[in-house]
């Protein structure tokens, strides 16, 4: 049982590899799909990432012109391109690194990129908010004890 648990979480990493490969590069480049890269760019400028300078801003307190709020959110011009360039590199390291002993790690990340995510879709209501829940169920299945990845190698005997 725990070797098929541990074939199916590679099969469910592999899935997650590919989803979020995708919509991470996306959100960094053109060169995958332009027509979803141009959708992101216009999402990020005009809906998400004026909501979200506004939680940032008024909910957490922290100001327009702080550093951090420079370097992770906006750079003052309003494209939110810094946001999504670091959501959407954030999403490609941990494809990374679900390939490796820190798999756990990645997915705990992932998961918190997934929910504000959903809170994004299900706030604007655009329908979309589905995706980003089917993707955390999925990064918590990925992390449950119990199984160890598939390696592919053979058992080591004494």
């Amino acid at each position: 049982l725990t070797q098929k648990m541990g074939m199916l979480k590679t099969i469910l990493a592999a899935l997650l590899s590919f989803v979020f490969l995708m919509a991470g590069g996306n959100k960094l480049t053109d060169a995958i799909h332009k027509p979803t890269h141009t959708e992101m760019v216009n999402d990020f400028k005009s809906t998400f990432g004026p909501m979200w300078a506004g939680i940032i801003n008024n909910d957490l307190g922290i100001p327009a012109d702080a550093a951090i709020y420079k370097a992770v959110i906006d750079d003052g011009s309003k494209s939110y391109a810094t946001m999504r360039t670091v959501i959407g590199a954030a999403e490609v390291a941990c494809v990374v690194l679900l390939w490796s002993p820190m798999r756990e790690l990645a997915a705990v990340i992932l998961m918190g990129i997934m929910a504000p995510a959903a809170y994004s879709h299900h706030k604007i209501n655009d329908g979309k908010m589905v995706v980003p829940c089917v993707l955390l169920a999925l990064l918590v299945l990925l992390v449950l004890p119990g199984s160890k990845p598939a390696t592919g190698g053979k058992k080591k005997t004494k």
